[in-house]
């Protein structure tokens, strides 16, 4: 029974996927995300850079009409704006 936890704990969480960020999603606004340090980040199909820390920015233009679209580690969230 042990093992059986201590795989299914492994499987959880080296498969967890989190992110976060501060900012809103409008017209015109800066985009502050956080993820683990090793993720790649796509916006809109450019690759963004992420700092040691896990840290990475975007702008959305103040003209913008499309949704944003970003790619962490090849999974994909769309945030309306």
């Amino acid at each position: 029974m042990r093992n059986i936890l201590l795989v299914l704990f492994l499987f959880i969480t080296t498969s967890s996927f989190a992110v976060t960020f501060d900012g809103k999603f409008i017209q015109g606004s800066f985009i502050l995300g956080k993820v683990d340090p090793k993720s790649e980040v796509t916006i809109d199909s450019r690759k963004v850079k992420v700092s040691k820390s896990g840290y990475f920015v975007f702008g959305l233009g103040r003209d913008r009409k499309n949704d944003v679209v970003i790619k962490i580690n090849e999974k994909k969230i769309v945030k309306k704006v």
